[in-house]
């Protein structure tokens, strides 16, 4: 096997696995349970393997007059919107979670996070004074720490804001920001553009390449059968080289002495489907080789 193709092989089983990765592991994490995540997975591979199969096996089957192929032809485009989106909602999904990972460890998300636990607490200290000076008929003072537990409230909810434009803002990966900041255009939008494209990439060039890699290995091995074939071709002797296989073969059995070393034509048509028209050229080749000879009314086997 040349180079190019084991290379074209070793991409295909890459880009084909990382396809299936990328699928099994979106079905697994939609699914609660162990038995409903096994199920999904299992799903996932088969819809995988019928997806890398139903292309050659289709083409196959309607080279052999099936229609059975035409169906196969049909459902694999499907399969492979399938897995394009399959794959595309694994890459958003991992990149969000990862983003939101990056964005909690972030030093300015955890200063305002803790800014809001601080006020929080504050708030949760008021509402206790309040309580205490409501009941206890300090009314003037609670409507003053009413007024104060306002203005720390109005003060949560714009930290509240602040923590989720930060979340938001790194929802999509540095690189497409940075992308997104010279292109001017938007961030999220432009990151789902970038993983519908790895998506087709990964999957389309996958496919093709596992197709190449079978057609050259088919190519490789009619080579191999037809290079095979013209050298026993040219070990066959050329008397009988114009015979059909099974008249070769009895060829050899009548000169390896099978037969007897005086073979008789009436005798071995009896024995032989085809009968005299079949074993009647193979005694002309014999003749005309010398091996074969004339001997009164009936043949005899030349000595060698």
């Amino acid at each position: 096997m040349k180079l190019w193709q084991s290379l074209t092989g070793i991409a295909a089983l890459i880009f084909c696995g990382t396809s299936l990765a990328f699928t099994v592991q979106l079905w697994i994490s939609m699914p609660a349970g162990l038995g409903g995540q096994l199920v999904a997975g299992a799903t996932a591979v088969a819809l995988e393997l019928c997806k890398f199969s139903f292309a050659p096996l289709g083409l196959w089957l309607c080279s052999q007059g099936q229609k059975s192929g035409y169906a196969l032809l049909c459902l694999w485009p499907l399969l492979v919107v399938i897995s394009i989106v399959a794959t595309v909602g694994f890459l958003a999904t991992h990149s969000e979670e990862q983003q939101q990972r990056s964005t909690r460890n972030s030093h300015e998300y955890q200063a305002l996070q803790q800014q809001l636990n601080s006020l929080q607490q504050q708030i949760n200290t008021l509402n206790g004074l309040i309580n205490t000076d409501a009941n206890n008929g300090y009314r003037q003072r609670a409507l003053h720490t009413a007024a104060q537990l306002s203005t720390l409230e109005t003060e949560r909810t714009q930290l509240i804001g602040k923590l989720s434009t930060t979340g938001q803002t790194a929802n999509t990966h540095s690189a497409f920001n940075s992308l997104a900041n010279t292109l001017n255009a938007d961030p999220a939008r432009l990151q789902h553009i970038g993983f519908l494209a790895l998506a087709i990439i990964t999957d389309i060039v996958g496919l093709v390449a596992l197709l190449a890699f079978n057609a050259a290995a088919t190519v490789a091995k009619r080579s191999a059968t037809l290079l095979q074939q013209a050298e026993t071709a040219e070990q066959q002797p050329a008397y009988i080289a114009h015979l059909s296989d099974k008249q070769q073969e009895l060829a050899q059995r009548i000169r390896a002495g099978e037969f007897g070393n005086e073979p008789v034509l009436r005798n071995i048509s009896n024995g032989i489907t085809g009968g005299y028209r079949t074993v009647k050229p193979v005694f002309d080749a014999l003749q005309q080789a010398g091996a074969l000879t004339r001997n009164g009314q009936g043949f005899a086997l030349v000595q060698s």
